[in-house]
């Protein structure tokens, strides 16, 4: 009878005791997320007064959907792959003789791996997390609309960095902003423009909703 009522005191007791969530990472989960992209290069991408005098290309922003997949190799350290649906970028000329006009359109992918670090305990249902890694973009479906004569533009390798932060809803559901900024660094092939060195090193937003398996 006495070990009855210890049994039923520390059951009631243990019923009052605050829950702690689950919500840490753990080595091999996989949290995959899927939202709104929005890569925005940054102005001036290339100097093109060598062709036209006091003239100089500004690309333009596109917002695809975004995907990312993390693996956590342990609670603090995760590694992600950034992948989205094709972006679509037109250069217009911007100054001279080829103000407002169109000068190339192009589709990328820039698919991007990072190392990711996640600094918060096993009760925060906040997950910030601070991200560098490697960017290869690859452009295709050029189109040149300035009649230079070009035929693409060359692949582009470089850094990029990231700041992200995801709320856990529960164990397993989550919502995600994030932030890259991307080293993209490319060359005109081919025709007037050739060598033309282009610099498009966008800063990249996102917001999605994400689930960790």
């Amino acid at each position: 009878m006495k070990l009855m009522k210890t049994l039923i005191a520390g059951a009631v007791s243990m019923a009052f005791l605050p829950a702690v969530p689950a919500f840490a990472y753990e080595a091999g989960d996989i949290i995959v997320k899927a939202g709104v992209i929005n890569v925005i290069p940054k102005d001036g991408n290339a100097d093109t007064s060598a062709l036209v005098p006091d003239s100089e290309l500004d690309i333009d922003s596109n917002i695809q959907l975004g995907l990312t997949g993390v693996y956590m190799v342990n609670q603090y350290l995760g590694v992600e792959l950034l992948a989205a649906t094709p972006f679509e970028h037109t250069a217009e000329g911007d100054g001279g003789a080829i103000d407002g006009a169109d000068v190339l359109t192009t589709k990328h992918l820039p698919p991007t791996l990072s190392a990711q670090y996640y600094p918060m305990g096993a009760d925060s249902a906040i997950q910030p997390y601070v991200g560098l890694g490697v960017n290869y973009t690859f452009f295709f479906d050029e189109e040149d609309d300035a009649g230079l004569g070009s035929n693409g533009l060359k692949p582009s390798f470089g850094l990029a960095y990231s700041a992200g932060v995801d709320y856990m809803i529960n164990d397993n559901w989550l919502v995600n902003a994030s932030v890259w900024k991307v080293d993209i660094d490319t060359e005109v092939k081919g025709g007037a423009a050739d060598g033309l060195e282009v610099e498009i090193d966008p800063i990249a937003f996102m917001v999605a909703c994400g689930y960790k398996f």
